[in-house]
């Protein structure tokens, strides 16, 4: 059990140690060729698939509820979850590309 937490520590530590003078230059060719054999493809991600649903009017929700009448004279009015007639949303496009949450380069800035 010990094992593999210094497993761990040892891949975490790693990752995030940085072997060379701050003065080195950024080799270039190295990034190109990570991002060449990312399993990915691109490294960008253009789409993601929607979390919400269009009722059978077009309206777009998470969820919808419908106001059900009291069954005995007097009683409380209650709202039931449609979960019938509902489509996925389906694709939604980003307006700015993201990055994949996969891509094995840490982007730095100054």
């Amino acid at each position: 059990m010990g094992q593999t937490g210094s497993r761990l520590v040892n891949k975490l530590s790693s990752s995030f140690t940085y072997h060379g003078s701050p003065s080195e230059e950024f080799n270039f060719e190295d990034a190109d060729r990570v991002v060449a054999s990312f399993k990915g493809g691109t490294p960008f991600v253009y789409s993601r698939q929607g979390s919400m649903y269009f009722d059978e009017d077009g309206d777009l929700a998470h969820e919808f509820y419908e106001e059900v009448a009291a069954r005995k004279r007097g009683g409380k009015r209650r709202m039931r979850r449609i979960d019938k007639n509902l489509r996925p949303q389906g694709e939604v496009k980003y307006r700015v590309p993201c990055l994949n949450v996969d891509f094995p380069i840490v982007l730095y800035s100054d």
